[in-house]
């Protein structure tokens, strides 16, 4: 008797070794479909590109900033001739010219967006149009009076989002810009009755287009950003965070405030991201993290019928179980690229209970096969709740995992349990007999 405990044991023992194997075997399949997640949001993003290369990309604006031209007198050398002694002059003195940039001192932009979704194969690409009113005015120092050449710059990262020649009211003058060397340029004149400190003010109008991004670099002393869309789903990026801002199924609107003294140089900038609101790769690859979860989940769950109806599942058929589940990430893929995240979760789940119920029913022939897919259907249950949450997603599953592992350890310490009368039956059994037997004798 206690030869076959101890056999029984081994192949207990052996089998749990060989489960284990089939799960961390399991990693290539779920990184081949990580690797098929990345490999299809590239080509998502290659369209991206395609779309932006022909509308127009990402825009960010800059400016318009006060360039003007100074004279620096690059200063006269002289050496001393050795055979002289005396010091002769080698390089006269010279006029040259720099430039140099004025920033506003106040700055303001008040946009206006409407986006667009323009489809590319199988993919959407979101594309906007804007219109783009820009007021300030610069505190122009007797310096810059004194320049003979002056003109405003206006920077655009693709100036293909232009839909007409940008022209700007400077000082009451009316000026239009020109591409130099991928900048806005317009050449500007200042009134002959200006002597220096005083305040000029500036306005324009520019509509501009692009593709998912728009972001406004803070230049001037004080800038300002009101911005509003009917877009429902914009995700608030840069370095500085909108001070208000109303977001509702039918929009928003946001405004900034950003003092010089707050930025770090003219590469900080503040803007907009105009977001899907399921990104489903995204998603897909957050689920498929939670793969060799699900799978071990599952095959405990196999191991737990297994001891409590004494029907056995073949190391063979846990694998095929596991190819099984490892097959609902690529379902889930397929489908999410068509329709929406969540009823592409929901049919492939199905999809994958419905074939996993016929083979439990198949291998068990009982109506536990009916109680492991019920399981399989609260293990997706919950994955899918952890995929929705964001902020508490590890202390969720986490206490899933504890609740899992206290009902396994309840479970098992039972079955031990339950051995013991039926070893007490039978040593009082065998002890029976031996009395039995003496008596005989006797």
């Amino acid at each position: 008797m206690n030869e076959k405990k101890k056999h029984s044991s081994k192949l207990t023992t052996v089998k749990v070794c060989v489960i284990a194997a089939v799960c961390l075997f399991m990693f290539i399949p779920l990184l081949l479909i990580q690797g098929l997640i990345i490999d299809r949001e590239s080509n998502k993003n290659a369209v991206c590109n395609e779309v932006a290369n022909s509308v127009a990309k990402a825009q960010t604006i800059e400016g318009p900033m006060l360039v003007y031209q100074f004279e620096i007198t690059d200063p006269a050398v002289y050496t001393i001739n050795e055979k002289t002694g005396k010091s002769e002059l080698t390089q006269e003195a010279k006029v040259l010219y720099e430039y140099k940039i004025l920033c506003p001192q106040q700055l303001n932009y008040k946009v206006n967006v409407e986006t667009e979704l323009r489809s590319r194969s199988i993919y959407n690409v979101l594309v906007y149009k804007s219109v783009v009113d820009i007021t300030g005015n610069f505190s122009v120092p007797a310096s810059v009076v004194g320049s003979e050449e002056l003109y405003l710059k206006l920077e655009l990262t693709d100036l293909k989002g232009l839909s007409e020649t940008p022209r700007i009211t400077f000082a009451g003058k009316t000026y239009s810009f020109k591409a130099v060397n991928g900048e806005l340029q317009a050449s500007i004149k200042l009134p002959a009755e200006l002597k220096g400190g005083e305040v000029i003010d500036f306005k324009m109008q520019i509509p501009v287009k692009g593709t998912e991004e728009l972001f406004f670099v803070p230049i001037a002393e004080e800038t300002t950003l009101a911005m509003e869309s009917a877009y429902p789903h914009p995700s608030f990026q840069g370095n500085f965070l909108p001070q208000t801002h109303n977001i509702s199924e039918a929009g928003f609107n946001a405004e900034w405030k950003v003092l010089r003294i707050n930025t770090s140089g003219y590469y900080d900038k503040m803007g907009v991201r105009f977001v899907e609101p399921a990104n489903p790769y995204q998603q897909s690859a957050r689920s498929v993290k939670y793969g060799i979860l699900i799978i071990l989940l599952v095959f405990v769950a196999g191991l737990l019928v297994e001891f409590l109806t004494r029907k056995e599942i073949k190391s063979v058929q846990y694998a095929v179980i596991a190819l099984s589940l490892v097959l609902f990430y690529s379902l889930l893929l397929s489908f999410s690229e068509f329709i929406s995240f969540g009823v592409s979760y929901l049919v492939a789940a199905l999809m994958t209970l419905t074939s996993l119920l016929f083979y439990f029913r198949g291998i068990l022939k009982n109506k536990s096969a009916y109680l492991l897919a019920l399981f399989v259907a609260l293990v997706y249950i919950v994955n899918y709740m952890l995929l929705q949450m964001e902020t508490y997603a590890l202390l969720t599953g986490s206490l899933v995992l504890f609740v899992l592992l206290s009902v396994v350890m309840y479970l098992t310490a039972n079955m031990n349990r339950s051995n013991v009368p039926s070893e007490n039956v039978e040593s009082s059994s065998e002890k029976t007999e031996s009395l039995s037997e003496t008596k005989s004798e006797e």
